[in-house]
């Protein structure tokens, strides 16, 4: 055998080393702890203009709403009600968390960083076509069908399971092009605590959080709470086991 025949027979079984490799990748999914399938709760909304004060007074009154969890195994609760804050860009939050969000966006602006919210509130069936239009983007990549669910299902919290349902986080990037979506979020997560904001999901967290990091997702639980996680290093999660 000559050595230009070696060559090429080396050539031909990296190329199939390579192509069984890809199809194995996109094929195979080791054994993965499946997602709990909830009914999710019909949470009702209204906006405060909507309300009457006594509604109002009311529903700031109930105590440590704040630090209400929402995750992969702890889905929102029946009978949920939110009333909501609209915002100029078509968004809205619960309502009390919108002084200190507008605060926190005040300063940074003062700051030369100009932050702006890509997503906030959103019902359950906002969260299910955002689910399904992840899986269908993985199918259009050539994922099988079942590593396409797995993947968005990594993504996108199932709806029921998201905080975004409850209106107390909020999804932020640039809002201007005099700075990037790192300079906004490095700034989020130096400065957030200070107005009871944290970055909720952190590679650091992710064990115990189920959700890859998400440097832009910021999650209100109060200012209490937020510069003792932010202190300690602790994710909502491990706050409410040392705090129980």
């Amino acid at each position: 055998m000559t050595n230009k025949n070696k060559k090429h027979i080396v050539i031909a079984t990296t190329i199939i080393i390579l192509v069984v490799a890809l199809l194995i990748y996109r094929y195979y999914i080791p054994d993965m702890k499946p997602k709990k399938q909830f009914t999710p709760a019909a949470v009702e909304y209204a906006y405060d203009d909507s309300v009457t004060s006594s509604q109002l007074a009311e529903y700031n009154a109930r105590q440590d709403w704040q630090l209400t969890l929402v995750n992969n195994d702890t889905p929102i609760c029946d009978n949920c009600s939110v009333i909501l804050t609209a915002l100029d860009n078509g968004q809205a939050v619960d309502c009390r968390i919108y002084p200190q969000l507008q605060k926190m966006f005040d300063d940074a602006r003062s700051q030369g960083i100009y932050p702006t919210i890509t997503s906030s509130f959103r019902t359950a069936e906002d969260q299910q076509d955002i689910l399904e239009s992840k899986y269908e983007h993985y199918q259009k990549i050539g994922y099988s069908d079942k590593k396409a669910k797995a993947y968005a299902e990594e993504w996108v919290a199932m709806p029921g399971t998201s905080e975004h349902e409850l209106g107390l986080c909020v999804d932020i990037a640039s809002g201007d092009c005099r700075v990037t979506n790192q300079e906004v979020w490095d700034w989020l997560a130096k400065n957030s605590y200070k107005y009871g904001f944290i970055e909720r999901y952190t590679a650091e967290k992710q064990d115990i959080t189920g959700i890859i990091p998400e440097e832009w997702h910021y999650r209100y639980v109060g200012e209490k709470a937020a510069k003792e996680m932010y202190k300690n290093d602790l994710c909502l999660e491990e706050y409410l086991q040392n705090v129980s």
